[in-house]
């Protein structure tokens, strides 16, 4: 099970800040997670990925590699350097069944959108062919990998409109597609008569509205863990050294959203309950909605995994 995270802010912020100084930076979760649903291997050390966007309405750049986050050093050195106010962040794990290569790293890019996933969908290879037989030729030429979440990444891509030259996307939109793709995945699952939980914690931004859910096929288990923290600026106590979420004023001006809390402050994380689609629109605004089809829950736990 991958962790990931998101950053998001009205200023740029030195990667270095994210992924590797933080007490529990993505760099330290890629070898000591906590929260991991599959605790028999808490390791993400299949590869890693880093997109950012230098600016709105810009084509972003990534970063891959498939060695461990851990032991890259240009992962240290480009952290020390590159500053954006869009940055989306993946360390993997495979399950086995898909090969350890840059193209089958998060996260994915096509056009202006990129894309990552943490969790699986089980019994993928029952719905393969049927997916990608529904997508439009330009997007199923560009699947590069094997992995489920870039079919899935694809599928999201072929409920937008020429998603490949449009700058930017209205937060509904992006909304309704991610709703769309996971509607749909259920459906062709349930045909398939496959019976094991998915786990879907998806992540999508355009550059300037993010897109992300924590879900999981059950009305009664949790989801993948998943986090987000606001507040006017993420830095580090001059005395201290530590990480917090600054909360000068009533202002959104950061969000970060995470697999893992990268402090351990817990005043300053809140929980994306299970079943959940959060939106981050280009204002900065957080929107939570529920996720009503057949496995929605309300009455549903709300411990982390």
């Amino acid at each position: 099970m991958c962790r990931f995270l998101l950053y998001k802010s009205n200023s740029p912020i030195l990667l270095a800040d994210l992924l590797t100084r933080p007490a529990h930076s993505i760099i330290m979760q890629s070898f000591n997670c906590k929260l991991r649903i599959d605790m028999r291997r808490p390791m993400n050390g299949d590869g890693f990925g880093i997109g950012w966007y230098d600016e709105p309405r810009t084509k972003g750049c990534i970063f891959t590699s498939t060695l461990p986050a851990w032991s890259n050093l240009n992962l240290q050195r480009l952290a020390e350097k590159i500053k954006s106010a869009l940055v989306f962040a993946h360390v993997r794990a495979t399950t086995g069944e898909t090969a350890t290569s840059e193209s089958n790293c998060h996260p994915w890019q096509f056009g202006n959108l990129m894309w990552m996933h943490n969790g699986n969908i089980a019994g993928f290879d029952s719905i393969k062919r049927r997916l990608q037989n529904s997508l439009r030729e330009d997007i199923y030429l560009s699947i590069q990998g094997t992995t489920d979440s870039e079919n899935a990444f694809a599928l999201f891509l072929n409920m937008l409109e020429d998603p490949l030259n449009r700058a930017e996307f209205s937060h509904n939109e992006l909304k309704q597609a991610m709703l769309q793709t996971i509607a749909q995945l259920n459906e062709w699952l349930d045909e398939a008569g496959v019976k094991e939980m998915s786990v879907m914690n998806f992540a999508v931004t355009d550059g300037q509205t993010v897109v992300c859910t924590r879900y999981i096929t059950s009305s009664e288990n949790e989801g993948a863990s998943l986090f987000y923290s606001s507040g006017s600026e993420f830095k580090s106590d001059a005395d201290s050294g530590q990480y917090r979420m600054i909360k000068a004023n009533k202002r959104e001006d950061v969000v970060v959203v995470a697999s893992e809390p990268l402090t351990y402050e817990r005043s300053d994380w809140m929980v994306i309950p299970t079943n959940t689609l959060l939106v981050i629109t280009p204002k900065l605004n957080v929107h939570l909605y529920p996720i009503l089809d057949k496995y929605w829950n309300p009455n549903r736990g709300r411990h982390v995994l």
